[in-house]
């Protein structure tokens, strides 16, 4: 959405950056959103959410960066998505059964934008605007999800590394060359496999000349290679 000058100088930023959607709210709203919410500060490795506890607020991320994890009852994980500045995350839960259905861990130090639920509820109530951008909103996600779960039921093992890889590159880091906090067991929980089958791959992937990683970090070499793999499965 692109403000004229006489529209920027109208509204109001209560943080740096803000999801777009965000935009659909009047400048008392905006007001009010900066008067209620506060800011929580995260050391990497800190919990913000816990699946299954109650879900009071929505976030949205001012700086940093965080993982959403989604935890059965055998102590399985799969990573769902990385969220970064200005992502917003509330979960299933909203206007439901009120609870965290997964967890949410910062894999950096990282600041979140705290939302009461019931201030947000009263915007959507109030702003038919900002409700259809609401909705709007949700249903990308579920499409991204959808299309997550349908990667990892029907690709192979490489298959579902190459899209985590490009989805690093392309969605997290914006570039093909990165340092990352996450672990061998987060890509692999990225990529619903074990670890040592993660490793496997990603050695075959270098010693292939499709990629060069290291420790933290990852540089894809034939990105072509590794989006034909990917259609493959």
């Amino acid at each position: 959405m692109i403000l004229s000058n006489t529209e920027t100088e109208k509204k109001l930023d209560p943080c740096e950056a803000m999801p777009e959607i965000f935009n659909a709210l009047s400048n008392e709203q905006l007001r009010i959103l900066t008067t209620n919410r506060f800011e929580v500060r995260f050391k990497a490795g800190e919990t913000i959410f816990k699946q299954g506890s109650a879900l009071t607020h929505i976030i949205y991320l001012k700086e940093g960066k965080a993982k959403i994890l989604l935890e059965d009852s055998n102590g399985q994980t799969i990573l769902l998505k990385i969220l970064k500045q200005p992502d917003m995350i509330g979960g299933p839960g909203f206007h439901t059964d009120y609870r965290h259905h997964f967890s949410v861990v910062a894999m950096e130090d990282t600041t979140a934008c705290m939302i009461d639920v019931n201030l947000f509820k009263n915007f959507i109530l109030s702003n038919p605007q900002f409700g259809l951008d609401m909705i709007a909103f949700l249903n990308h996600g579920f499409i991204n999800l959808y299309d997550k779960l349908r990667g990892l039921t029907n690709k192979h093992m490489s298959g579902r590394i190459a899209d985590t890889l490009i989805y690093l590159a392309d969605e997290v880091y914006n570039n093909a060359e990165f340092t990352t906090p996450l672990s061998r067991i987060d890509i692999a929980n990225m990529s619903a496999m074990t670890k040592e089958s993660a490793i496997r791959t990603l050695k075959a992937f270098k010693e292939g000349g499709i990629i060069d990683c290291k420790g933290d970090y990852i540089k894809i070499l034939k990105k072509d290679t590794l989006i034909n793999i990917s259609k493959k499965g």
